[in-house]
């Protein structure tokens, strides 16, 4: 079942600060949330787990150097 989360849920999901995802929603670079007939503003699970899938695959490979 889908579920609404607000700003603070994507926040912690995603592992950015709030104004980080606002300033990214601005440029266009992650999905707005979407208005509710009874206030606020939420997002659909779904759209942000696809965010982080897409963020995901397309990031380089991390090379450490374990010492």
């Amino acid at each position: 079942m889908a579920q609404l989360l607000s700003m603070k849920a994507v926040s912690e999901r995603v592992g950015y600060s709030e104004s980080k995802l606002y300033a990214m929603i601005r440029e266009g670079e992650f999905p707005p949330g979407r208005k509710l007939a009874t206030g606020g503003v939420r997002w659909l699970d779904a759209d942000v787990d696809d965010w982080i899938k897409r963020a995901y695959a397309q990031a380089p490979e991390a090379r450490l150097r374990l010492a």
